[in-house]
This record gives structure tokens, C-alpha cells and sequence, in this order.
């Protein structure tokens, strides 16, 4: 990706993160469900533990190979 498309995607995000903020609880929930993201929340520490299943987003595994020839000088 270039620049400028890293940079429009940000700020589309931006929006989605506005969105979500305001959603409903059950709506959000079910984003974050087929995201494939948990979120558990600690109010000991007030933290929240986030974890990611990227493997339903995953798409055909392929490989990288080096070059099949060398050329001699």
C-alpha cells in the first residue's frame, strides 16, 4: 500500500471508531464477534485484555521463493 492509501484508511477508521463508541452494546458485541476480536475487561485495573483471531480472516497461504538461477559475472 502507499502512502496516501495508508493514510485514507486511517482516517475511514477514524469514523468506524466514532461508530463503534456510540453503538448499542449487543451491536458492538456482534462486530467485535465476527471481527474475531475479545475483549475482556479487569475493573481490579481497570484494564482490558484484548485478543485476536485472525485466522477466519486469514486468506490462501502461499510461499516466497528465491531466485531457480544465479547468473555468473
Amino acid at each position: 500500500m502507499s502512502r496516501t492509501q495508508i493514510a485514507v484508511l486511517v482516517r475511514t477508521l477514524g469514523d468506524i471508531v466514532t461508530v463503534l463508541r456510540d453503538a448499542d452494546p449487543a451491536d458492538k458485541a456482534e462486530v467485535y464477534r465476527q471481527l474475531g476480536l475479545r475483549l475482556t475487561y479487569h475493573p481490579e485495573t481497570q484494564t482490558v485484555h484484548a485478543e485476536a483471531d485472525l485466522s477466519a480472516h486469514r486468506g490462501p497461504m502461499g510461499r516466497v521463493r528465491g531466485a531457480t538461477s544465479t547468473t555468473n559475472p
